[in-house]
């Protein structure tokens, strides 16, 4: 190349093709900005509807308890308590669409699901030929009084257009995914009913604390070990279980909070953010490594003897729910709530409310039934896979030992709970598979 043709190249076609490139790039970082505005749109659309229709069964659960405390046919009485199971439902699947940072998800869906589960509770009930009482009507009323005051919350926002959708990032996540204190959840009424949400925790006093009460540095020690940071000066909590809360947030948005309890200066519970988004149900070996995981933490955090249950995928985490074992006999009461973050394998969560209330060492009633006699009670129809020695709650102060089945029928999955001391069912449940993991309704 002649020196005059370089110059020319130099001059004129070196700086005609940077032109083109930052033309290119001008073009790509515009779609890129327009995709991420799509998604941003989309998402709060979504998040909108949702809250729309969560309202609408909010209104609807209202108006159906209404009618039970009016009603008098039978008939009419189930029809209605179905409509309240199915419309709890229907709540809990808007719910899902939500982000935790703007409707606390987690004390409403525990409400709405125990409503839903209360109001089926009356009507077996009803089908073994038993009458509303007093106490039911009241417990209806304050249903409904707790719905209405919901409804109202939520209906005023989304008539005032008032639905927040503010800091969605470009993929259409909440980029603060925090959750935020509630109001007023704590009023609603306590449901003690013959159920597999009943609130035993609530109701009895703790039994798995043992050992002096710790001091704040004592515990923050523990809390600063469990969550890997260094925090601050944390604060006093009462309730069943006193507790000292510590929380720390940093400048990137991450943050992290934990609670150890006053006596004993036990993990009570710890949450921290994923770093990752996967979403979709694993494959087998996947769970199963988070399942791992997640036992490994509660070995580490002196939680022994736990087996792992069953889990959801959500948000970018595996939940795993981990129940204790004794004497090869699954402790229900005594469960353990651990996630992982399913891009690192790294445990962010744990919430061991549940195992501190109830967990002690159990008499565990001799066989009257043996288990091929249980097995030989259940439906024709069904097909056992798996079969195991339970314990469950059945009030919110007893318990039952039963041979916990896992069984088919066609395409539809059963988990059935006979008795060992009657041969009598005692529960039975379906298997929801979804992508985000196995529902039991």
């Amino acid at each position: 190349m002649s020196e005059k043709t370089q110059n020319a190249f130099q001059k004129y076609i070196i700086p005609a093709i940077l032109a083109v490139a930052l033309i290119g790039v001008i073009l790509w970082a515009a779609q890129q900005k327009a995709l991420a505005e799509s998604y941003k749109n989309l998402a709060k659309e979504s998040y909108v509807r949702a809250y729309g229709e969560l309202t609408d069964d909010l209104y609807d659960m209202e108006s159906t308890l209404s009618k039970l405390t009016a009603v008098n046919s039978p008939a009419q009485y189930v029809l209605l308590l179905d409509e309240v199971w199915r419309l709890s439902g229907s709540a809990v699947s808007h719910m899902s669409y939500l982000p935790v940072s703007h409707v606390d998800t987690a004390e409403l869906n525990q409400f709405v699901v125990r409503l839903g589960d209360y109001a089926h509770s009356l009507t077996k009930k009803a089908v073994r030929g038993g009458v509303m009482t007093e106490e039911d009507t009241n417990t209806i009323l304050q249903l409904r009084d707790s719905c209405a005051k919901l409804a109202e919350e939520y209906g005023d926002k989304y008539a005032r257009g008032d639905v927040p959708t503010e800091g969605i990032d470009a993929e259409g996540y909440f980029a603060d995914n925090k959750p935020q204190d509630s109001e007023g959840i704590s009023e609603f009424p306590t449901l003690i009913y013959d159920g597999p949400f009943s609130e035993s925790s609530e109701k009895l006093e703790p039994k798995g604390l043992s050992g002096g009460e710790v001091t704040m540095e004592q515990a923050k020690t523990v809390a600063n070990i469990i969550a890997g940071v260094t925090f601050g000066e944390g604060q006093e909590t009462g309730g069943k279980i006193p507790a000292y809360q510590f929380s720390m947030s940093n400048e990137d948005g991450t943050w992290v909070e934990a609670a150890v309890t006053k006596q004993g200066g036990k993990l009570l519970w710890y949450m921290s953010p994923c770093k990752g988004n996967t979403e979709g149900k694993p494959d087998d070996a996947e769970g199963k490594r988070y399942a791992d995981t997640a036992l490994k933490k509660l070995e580490e955090l002196g939680y022994r003897s736990m087996t792992a249950t069953y889990a959801q995928y959500y948000g970018g985490a595996a939940l795993i729910n981990c129940a204790a074992t004794q004497n090869d006999v699954i402790l229900y009461n005594d469960l353990i709530k651990v996630w992982v973050d399913r891009e690192t394998n790294e445990v962010t969560g744990v919430d061991a409310r549940n195992y501190l209330f109830s967990h002690t060492e159990r008499e565990l009633p001799e066989a009257s039934v043996t288990m091929a006699e249980a097995e030989g009670y259940l439906a024709p129809s069904l097909k056992v896979m798996e079969r195991q020695l339970a314990l469950i709650p059945i009030t919110p102060e007893t318990e039952r030992l039963c041979y916990e089945f896992k069984c088919t029928s066609g395409n539809d999955s059963y988990i059935v709970y006979i008795g060992v001391e009657t041969g009598e069912e005692e529960q039975i449940f379906k298997i929801i598979d979804s992508e985000d993991g196995q529902l039991v309704i």
